[in-house]
């Protein structure tokens, strides 16, 4: 068997790539009208000149401008005044509040080395036993002053450690083999 074809078989030609031509006159409608539009609005300006540029009713204002001009300027420096001295306070403010903030985190750096020196046990001292003494010796003499006992320091009780589980007596089963209760002594 081949896999050509036998020249028989009819030739079928592929589909072409570019699809059927499309109506374009809505297309070319759109086109005229946004064309349209465009020349009128720029007709409308060229017998307009003044509506964009405004120099043209300024000469004969020009005196009156700058009176407003030198209004609009005291305005501005007195709004650039309070905006700076509003800036300032709120630096100082910022200021004022990092320094609390220092302030607080030495106090709570103080409190949680106290609460750490709390928690943790005080180093016990060394309890020596004191040699068994002749009964003379137990009274204390008038020129020796009598000795303290040494400060016993607080201590946390000790937790007490939980009992451990105790161990299963009995069968253990491997492998979910069923076991006997009593194991029998003869097996056969």
């Amino acid at each position: 068997m081949s896999i050509e074809s036998p020249p028989n078989w009819p030739v079928v030609d592929p589909p072409p790539l570019v699809p059927a031509p499309r109506r374009r006159w809505p297309f070319a409608l759109f086109v005229v009208v946004v064309l349209a539009l465009a020349g009128a609005g720029a007709g409308y300006v060229w017998l307009n000149p003044g509506l964009f540029s405004q120099s043209a009713g300024r000469e004969d204002g020009d005196a009156d401008s700058r009176s407003n001009d030198k209004a609009i300027m005291t305005d501005l420096l007195a709004a650039q005044q309070k905006t700076a001295d509003d800036l300032a306070a709120i630096d100082r403010a910022i200021a004022d509040q990092q320094e609390q903030l220092k302030a607080i985190v030495s106090q709570l750096a103080n409190l949680s080395s106290k609460i750490d020196a709390v928690r943790s046990p005080a180093p016990q001292a060394s309890v020596t036993p004191a040699p068994l003494a002749a009964p003379s010796a137990a009274m204390p003499s008038a020129s020796v002053p009598p000795v303290a006992p040494a400060a016993t320091a607080r201590l946390a009780p000790k937790q007490k450690k939980p009992p451990r589980a105790t161990a299963p007596t009995g069968p253990i089963s491997v492998g979910g083999a069923p076991l006997n209760a009593a194991p029998e002594a003869t097996v056969r």
